[in-house]
């Protein structure tokens, strides 16, 4: 039997060669990032390729079960046999005879075999930034500001003799990257990717004990707090409270709206087990600076991420959020710092390009600087002048103005003004197909309280109409549909709900149908408070401790 002495010896010496391996693939995967852009080569056999031809994936419905084939990877001179790949993506997803998005796993069939000291890659088709360059920018400023989050950079890929041009290479995320970057691997990894909640059933990416929920029951029930201080002091001992504000400050910053906080997509949640705190990672940052949104987006938007409604309804975390989004930009996401960032990234890639791709490269960072330029003055305006909440006494009234028209995803559907009897009326008109619909929506920032927002509506022309029709009021991120009505003549509607703390609140008024359409009478857009918020907890639609399979 050893000593005592040569066991802590032993387990010491372990511990520190442990260490050095994981900085050893750190310095070697950060080449991957940092180096000359890579030029992949990839060959799928024909059989393989018919496999991948008959996988596909259709935006917002389930996705089918993903089945890997060999591949051989070839980068310069090193070949990388039996790699494991299949396709994935979502509303970008294209099929493997297009521009596909594709995983990378290279230990599946080949024990040992890593690609520059990582075992799993993404290989993203970037059809939304066309630059390469904005995945890199978006993980190297969290890094910065020490969030742990997964390396990206462009790359060149070919398959099969195909050139796809710029791509991005992803860091995957999985045990070896846990284990990288955090103390303790014994955590749950939740994978948020494909867009939910955490009051989803979540995927677990890697964990001890995956059926083991208990860390984000405890966040959500945290969240359902009704008083703000309590609320803050709860979510506090499971949440790392600073890095989320720092995380979502820099989301809003970039404008990566479809990120947590504003579209509950693209992130993942690991529970840090050696500090005690769930952190959020984030992920899919293709779109930022005004990319299907605008440079001048609200720094105080819809928070649809609960977490993030939850924390920045408190004040005192409200206002942290604001001071952080001030410092970046004066610092870390200054102007100058965001013209230098890109520049180097862009430096590196023009060098792997053709004459001609370096030209398309120039003006997509270009362009990609002006916006740049166009968020921080945006920034700076609206901080120096913030809204204040409106603040209603029990029973006080207000009038919702500001009515702006937004028709669903058809763009079928007809938004229109005219006066009647000297009443102002909001109209909407179906646009003949099933699913059209349209909606008048209009913000307020409000204070604490429960509230009635009620309307005098009408419809015609439904009688015949099947499926989801009518008229509705709601607020913006309620997604039930059994508050429809089709009223011949006037009728007030009423939609009665809480806040609790500080929120931006997106009024809607909504109308769906075939055909026919509704009016609204616009005087009668009104806001009451009836008193405080109720004490009832939030309620969740969806439970969130289900039993969820490992992924691999």
């Amino acid at each position: 039997m050893y000593p005592r002495t040569h066991l802590s010896f032993v387990l010491a010496l372990l511990i520190s060669l442990s260490a050095q391996a994981k900085t050893k693939d750190t310095k070697i995967a950060d080449e991957l990032f940092t180096g000359p852009v890579p030029v992949l080569k990839i060959e799928i056999p024909d059989a393989g390729i018919e496999i991948l031809r008959n996988y596909h994936q259709v935006w917002r419905q389930t996705r089918p079960q993903r089945i890997d084939v060999k591949a051989t990877v070839r980068e310069g001179n090193t070949v990388y046999k039996n790699v494991a790949i299949h396709l994935k993506g979502s509303y970008s997803f294209q099929g493997i005879d297009s521009k596909p998005s594709m995983t990378l796993h290279f230990d599946k069939f080949e024990p040992g075999q890593n690609f520059h000291g990582l075992t799993k890659i993404h290989i993203n088709n970037s059809v939304q930034d066309p630059s390469g360059l904005s995945e890199q920018f978006a993980r190297e400023t969290y890094k910065q500001l020490d969030i742990v989050t997964p390396r990206a950079g462009p790359c060149l890929v070919h398959l099969n003799e195909r050139d796809f041009g710029i791509c991005v290479i992803v860091e995957g995320v999985n045990k070896a990257f846990i284990q990288r970057n955090f103390r303790s691997a014994k955590g749950n990894l939740y994978d948020g990717g494909a867009g939910g909640d955490i009051t989803k059933d979540l995927s677990v990416i890697t964990g001890a004990n995956p059926e083991d929920r208990s860390d984000l029951k405890e966040l959500i029930e945290a969240t359902a707090e009704p008083d703000p201080a309590t609320r803050l002091e709860r979510m506090s001992k499971i949440l790392d409270v600073d890095e989320f504000i720092t995380f979502a400050a820099v989301e809003a910053s970039i404008v990566h709206w479809d990120g947590y906080s504003m579209g509950c997509n693209n992130y993942q949640v690991f529970n840090d087990v050696s500090r005690g705190k769930l952190i959020f990672i984030p992920h899919g940052m293709d779109q930022l600076y005004g990319v299907s949104n605008s440079p001048s987006m609200s720094l105080t938007p819809i928070f649809r991420g609960l977490v993030a409604k939850a924390l920045f309804t408190i004040p005192q975390a409200r206002t942290k959020y604001l001071k952080k989004i001030e410092d970046l930009s004066k610092k870390e996401l200054s102007v100058e710092a965001l013209h230098t960032h890109i520049d180097r990234l862009a430096k590196r890639l023009r060098t792997a390009l053709t004459e001609n791709g370096g030209l398309v490269l120039d003006s997509e960072v270009e362009s990609m600087k002006s916006r740049m330029t166009q968020r921080v003055t945006s920034i700076g305006s609206q901080l120096l002048d913030m809204p204040r909440p409106v603040r209603l006494a029990t029973g006080g009234v207000l009038q919702l103005s500001n009515w702006r028209f937004k028709s669903d995803t058809t763009y079928t559907a007809r938004g229109g003004r005219r006066m009647t009897d000297e009443h102002p009326i909001l109209n909407i008109i179906g646009g003949g197909d099933i699913s059209a619909g349209g909606t008048w929506r209009s913000d307020v920032y409000l204070d604490e309280g429960h509230y009635e927002f009620t309307a005098k509506v009408r419809t015609e022309g439904l009688a015949n109409s099947k499926g989801i029709r009518g008229v509705m009021l709601r607020i913006s991120g309620e997604t039930k549909t059994n508050g429809f009505e089709t009223p011949a003549d006037w009728k007030t509607l009423t939609y009665a709900f809480d806040i609790r703390g500080l929120e931006q609140i997106e009024f809607v008024c909504e109308f769906r149908g075939p055909e026919g359409a509704c009016e609204i009478d616009a005087s009668t857009l009104r806001l009451t408070r009836k008193g405080p918020a109720s004490k009832l907890a939030v309620k969740l639609d969806e439970p969130a401790v289900e039993k969820s399979s490992v992924k691999r």
